[in-house]
């Protein structure tokens, strides 16, 4: 892989690991804060949502740092030894919790009273969205096992290639 390209693309994580942190400290927060004093109701349930946000946020940032660890392997030209399949686990492990996460959110969002400004259509979005999201994210993570196992049997076929030469 060219090295100019894995350094744009690691410079690019770098970026996503860094507004993900922003959105941590500042954004969520200050969101979460505006959206209270807009509709003072909303109080009741601003601490799940934040910590559930900065949560969901933090496997993300996980997931770019694993996937920043296989990129450097791919520019060492090293994708095809036993340490590529363990940034795998954890990139697999970030999204699974990610998935969690969404999971928590949609059994939240079902069981609590969540007050609505309007007509409840925001709440009913959150749950449709919270279940569509760990949907995707529980597939993706499949998906990801599946490239493991992939990586795994290449990782096992290079070194048996390396003892025969």
């Amino acid at each position: 892989m060219s090295r100019v390209l894995v350094i744009f693309l690691q410079a690019l994580l770098a970026i996503a690991f860094l507004g993900g942190l922003f959105a941590q400290v500042a954004v969520i927060p200050a969101t979460a804060a505006n959206e209270v004093e807009l509709f003072p109701p909303y109080e009741a349930v601003r601490v799940p949502f934040v910590v559930s946000a900065i949560v969901f946020v933090a496997c993300l940032q996980v997931l770019a740092v694993a996937l920043g660890g296989v990129l450097h392997r791919a520019g060492e030209g090293t994708v095809f030894e036993p340490g590529s399949v363990t940034w795998t686990n954890v990139a697999i492990g970030a999204i699974a919790a990610g998935a969690l996460v969404l999971a928590w959110l949609f059994v939240f969002v079902t069981f609590a009273d969540i007050p609505s400004p309007a007509d409840g259509m925001e709440v009913l979005g959150l749950w449709m969205g919270s279940a569509a999201g760990t949907v995707a994210a529980a597939g993706a993570a499949l998906v990801v096992v599946v490239g493991r196992q992939w990586l795994r049997r290449a990782v096992e076929q290079r070194a048996e290639l390396d003892q025969v030469v």
